[in-house]
């Protein structure tokens, strides 16, 4: 007989089951079973349990935990299970439509064929109408089952004092002409993880299931029926083999994809200028190599959504991957690069020697890509078109949080034990604590990491399909009014779906912002920007790359300080180098563009390797090297420079021996074309997508270009961008003070809910004052644009009598209310909305009060804005600077004299064992914080001194404390007469 479950299922159930898919699979491949099922409430898993059943000679049983309405209106289970392919697109059907339409009821899903129907008897209605002995229900439901051509399961393994009233159904049962078999649900592996499932089960909210009479483990020797062999014998899957047509772009032209994509491309060449033979070459072949790949509407479908972002004031990158590569794509407006300009290949990215789907990935604005996808969803139609389902996994930091509360773990232990965990390991610590009361928790923190935790929705992908998608995968509810797949986006490309990413990026959102704010600029002059520009390259050589994409980290900037690029194509090498491997070559790359001289193995690599100074640091350069020496075409090149990166010895025997065969064949000596050999070898996972670099310093050099030629519009940008960042905000603000950018405190009759930009002078948004959200800023300008600007305090009372206390006391101490010239004491002894019947009348009443102290008003401000603007000691500090011969907190060296000028932003004072009293906190400049300490001696001398809010001399040393931490230590300390105080 054949030995199975016919009630597996897998941690795809969510929340309720530790069966890991790949592991189930094998585990009864281990334990020879004949076939294995899957019967998931959803078909998450489904594709992946086939194939991996497929992969391991275990025939895969597909099925779907049904959840039905009775009559008594409880849940019963229902197990479906695909009998053929037609089965199983049913099943596709029904749970999409549990998912979309909810259904719930035995009659919705009576028209679906090719089914096996097994009515689970356990805590069902079945069980129920016996306890009850409702004989006259029970032979009403059995006729209901037989309509359905149904078996009844019964699980004896999960209830096994129960043994005698399961013989009770399965007698009754027989009566009524239905047949009964065994079923074992699977909801863990081995008898020791129970406890893993009873916990993950009460993560998830359940109850506690697991008892003495439970055992819901992987059975290696299920229970065997001549029914279950009957069952299993007429199921026939074979599935995921049909080719699935990609969908056809409706022209409205009436004439064939390739004639259309032909004539648009040769219309776009004539566009970009490009009419020599280099490019008519070029363009036929690629076109000739698509159709022949049957991609012309996939290329069609592409450039026009490109297109409707662009005719919609939608900012498009300009490209991204190997799709760079492409002539057609440069042609369509798909990309702004030339691919030949830059020696970029297309068998880099659609190549006939190795046939795989394309892959153009595309990048807009953040606050703009769902309205391109709105476009693509409304044109092939909601079921051709879905997003893509991702699994959140219980990581460490989760799986210790989340099942502190189960265990009652204390949760001042929590952050201990996660630190315990991430630096040893589970496996030592499993041992160390074995016989320990922490042993249990934390054998099943183990047993949960990596389990699916949730769903979510791929961050960029989406699939578009010829046919309606449920024929091909499970649907549910999705987000942006698309639905979305129960597949996760590997299993949908193996299928064959096309999956395109469009990319959400907040850079081109702000390049988006900057355009529109510069007079006379467009899209069109953005892609027009000279690449020669000598400010712009004055940018990158100063490594002033703050705000730039790609360009941000303090290592990348090291690097272009180091460089000091010249041209575009020094940046496209940055962006490829600086990354883990290539690094290894940056030093020797800089060394040689300054002059290092350095020979080529050969001469004819020097066309190939001229501009990256000898160095491999394209994965094109790579393909050419072959090409030139070995006579391989393009497509075998990149299907070379591939296998060589996998680094598997026998494979490499045969292609070095090849490689050598065809270079000798070409003239090339046997001892050069070894040395060539080599040095793919050796760059094989250096080398770089050439086309994603340049399509990306492209968006780099362009961000560049405005930070250079419109700095003020840059920074409004990309300070908008941080406002809810108050770290990076208060970063940015700084680096604006520091190059001549004046940032002002908030107007109420300036300020919006974004930087404004006036006279060389930013002005803080509402939004940015800690309190007031986006809704209260709208409310403050709608006001101000219908009714006009506020005329004094008063007048911005009344007319705003809509805010509250708390948001009024954020905007006076903030500043925004200071244009009315009142102290900041008056305004907050008069700001309750209450008093505005009383100075309707009386609007002199106010009493002109003495302002607050100063330190009172820089706390406040500090509180509000999480920076001080208008109250610091520091507006004029480089004048001090050099009246005192003294610097800032970020020139102090370790262990140097130095002198600098700070002030005192907390101070405690403390005792010695001597019972002598010294101080220590911190101290500030206008950008750094720092700990200092002064001793007793020094301590007694400057007492009187050391005071909040001023600003002194201090002179001192930088030395570290026992723990390792840098300390100032302060010898001296001169008054600076005249701060506020």
């Amino acid at each position: 007989m054949m030995k199975g479950f016919l009630y597996g299922q897998t941690e795809y159930n969510l929340l309720s089951n530790t069966n890991r898919l790949g592991e189930y699979v094998r585990l009864a491949k281990e334990s020879s079973f004949d076939f294995l099922s899957i019967t998931d409430r959803n078909m998450h898993g489904c594709y992946k349990f086939y194939t991996e059943c497929v992969n391991n000679n275990v025939k895969p049983v597909i099925g779907l935990e049904y959840s039905y309405i009775t009559d008594d209106q409880n849940e019963s289970k229902l197990l479906l299970y695909a009998k053929g392919n037609l089965g199983y697109k049913n099943l596709l059907k029904i749970t999409t439509k549990v998912n979309l339409d909810k259904i719930n009821k035995l009659e919705d899903i009576e028209k679906y064929e090719d089914l096996i129907k097994i009515f689970v008897f356990n805590d069902s209605y079945l069980e129920r109408l016996i306890k009850a002995s409702e004989y006259q229900l029970l032979a009403s439901f059995f006729n209901t089952i037989k309509s359905h051509n149904g078996y009844i399961g019964i699980s004896y393994s999960n209830r096994l004092d129960k043994i005698t009233f399961n013989k009770q159904i399965e007698k009754l049962a027989m009566e009524n002409g239905i047949r009964v078999l065994p079923i074992h649900q699977c909801r863990y592996l081995r008898d020791s993880d129970s406890i893993v499932y009873d916990a993950l089960v009460k993560i998830g909210g359940g109850k506690d299931l697991i008892n003495e009479y439970c055992d819901y483990s992987f059975d290696t020797n299920p229970l065997e029926d001549k029914l279950i062999d009957e069952i299993v014998s007429s199921i026939n899957l074979s599935l995921y083999n049909e080719k699935i047509a990609l969908p056809k772009y409706p022209n409205n032209k009436n004439v064939e994809s390739n004639i259309y994509l032909e004539a648009l491309c040769y219309k776009g060449l004539e566009r970009r200028g490009k009419k020599n033979k280099q490019y008519y070459d070029r363009l036929a072949y690629e076109l000739f190599v698509i159709n022949k790949m049957g991609y012309d509407d996939y290329f069609l479908i592409v450039w026009d959504f490109i297109k409707f972002a662009k005719q919609n004031d939608v900012l498009v990158g300009p490209g991204r991957g190997s799709a760079a590569g492409s002539l057609v794509a440069y042609c369509l407006g798909i990309t702004e690069v030339d691919p030949l300009e830059y020696d970029l290949l297309f068998e880099r990215f659609l190549n006939p020697e190795r046939v795989s789907m394309p892959d153009i990935d595309t990048d807009f604005p953040d606050d703009k890509r769902d309205f391109v996808i709105d476009h693509v969803n409304n044109l092939y139609g909601k079921m051709h078109v879905c997003n893509i389902s991702a699994f959140g996994t219980f990581q460490v930091k989760s799986s210790v949080r989340e099942l502190a509360k189960v265990f009652n773990i204390d949760a001042s232990r929590i952050d201990k034990i996660i630190d315990m965990v991430e630096k040893y390991g589970y496996d030592k610590l499993l041992d160390e604590y074995k016989d320990d009361e922490l042993y249990n928790f934390l054998f099943v923190a183990k047993g949960l990491e990596g389990l699916p935790k949730h769903i979510s929705t791929h961050a960029a992908g989406i699939i578009l399909s010829d046919s309606p998608l449920y024929e091909i995968i499970p649907l549910q509810e999705g987000i942006n009014g698309l639905y979305q797949s129960q597949l996760e986006a590997s299993d949908l490309e193996k299928i064959g779906l096309l999956k395109m990413d469009f990319l959400g990026i907040r850079n081109l959102t702000m390049v988006d912002g900057m355009i529109k704010q510069i007079s006379g600029f467009s899209y069109n002059k953005l892609r027009e920007i000279p690449l020669n520009d000598s400010k712009t390259y004055k940018v990158l050589q100063n490594a002033d790359t703050l705000g730039i994409f790609q360009l941000e980290s303090r290592g990348i900037r090291n690097v272009l300080s180091k460089l000091k690029p010249t041209c575009f194509e020094d940046l496209v090498a940055v962006l490829a180098l600086y990354r883990p491997g290539p690094m290894d070559n940056i030093d020797e790359f800089i060394e040689r563009k300054h002059g290092k001289k350095f020979e080529y193995i050969h001469s004819d690599l020097e066309p190939i390797l001229k501009n990256t100074y000898g160095i491999i640091v394209y994965q094109e350069q790579i393909m050419k090297i072959a090409l030139v020496f070995a006579g391989y075409s393009l497509g075998e090149a990149d299907v070379l420079r591939r296998a060589v990166s996998k680094k598997d010895a026998k494979l490499l025997e045969g292609l070095r021996s090849d490689f050598v065969r065809r270079s000798i064949k070409k003239g090339y000596s046997k001892e050069s074309a070894n040395s060539i050999f080599e040095l793919i070898y050796k760059f094989a996972n250096y080398g770089f997508n050439k086309s994603h670099s340049v399509a990306y310093a492209l968006l780099s050099y362009q961000m560049a270009y405005i930070k250079a030629n419109y700095f003020p519009i840059f920074m409004s940008n990309i300070l908008n961008n941080v406002i809810s960042n108050t770290e990076s905000l208060v970063n940015y603000i700084k680096y604006c003070k520091n190059n001549g950018l004046l940032t002002l405190k908030p107007n109420v009759n300036i300020s919006t809910n974004r930087f404004v930009y006036e006279k060389n002078r930013l002005f803080i948004p509402f939004n940015a004052i800690t309190s007031i959200g986006e809704i209260v800023a709208k409310q403050i300008v709608e006001e101000r644009n219908k009714n006009g600007l506020f005329k004094d305090y008063f007048d911005f009372k009344k007319r705003c009598s809509f805010l509250s206390s708390s948001v009024m006391e954020a905007l006076i101490y903030s500043g925004a209310l200071d244009i009315f010239g009142r102290t900041k004491k008056s305004m907050i002894n008069n700001s309750s909305m209450q008093d505005e019947l009383f100075l309707n009348y009386i609007p002199d009443a106010i009493k002109i009060l003495d302002e607050f102290d100063f330190g009172y008003l820089k706390e406040m401000e500090y509180k509000y804005l999480g920076m001080n603007i208008q109250y610091t000691l520091f507006t004029n500090v480089s004048r001090l600077y050099k009246k005192y011969n003294a610097g800032g907190i970020s020139g102090l060296k370790e262990g140097v004299p130095s002198r600098i000028i700070a002030s005192f932003s907390y101070i405690k004072l403390i005792k010695t064992k001597k019972q002598e009293n010294m101080a220590l906190g911190e101290i500030e400049d206008e950008n750094n914080k720092l700990s200092f300490v002064i001793f007793p001696r020094q301590y007694k001398i400057f007492e009187q001194l050391i005071k909040e809010n001023k600003l002194f001399v201090l002179e001192g040393k930088l030395n570290r404390d026992d723990k390792n931490d840098l300390k100032f230590i302060i010898e001296n300390i001169i008054d600076i007469k005249g701060s506020l105080n």
